[in-house]
């Protein structure tokens, strides 16, 4: 049986301590991820953001990075 991951965003506060209570009762395995740096895309947005890209990238309006610059991008 292949499982799948819900992803929640709650609208507020209260509305995340409910669900981490319910969650925490009904002993569902879940994690609460945040970052500083975190941004969310409905659908149209992610599509228009790659869009976006490809059109960059046929005119050729793109950046190389050095294998060190690429390293310390990705965190490695």
């Amino acid at each position: 049986m292949k499982l799948e991951s819900i992803i929640i965003y709650p609208k507020n506060a209260k509305q995340k301590a409910l669900l981490k209570s319910l969650l925490e009762e009904m002993k569902i395995h879940f994690e609460i991820a945040t970052t500083k740096d975190e941004i969310l895309l409905n659908e149209k947005e992610y599509y228009v953001k790659i869009d976006k890209s490809i059109s960059q990238a046929e005119a050729g309006k793109t950046k190389c990075l050095p294998k060190d610059k690429q390293k310390e991008f990705l965190g490695i």
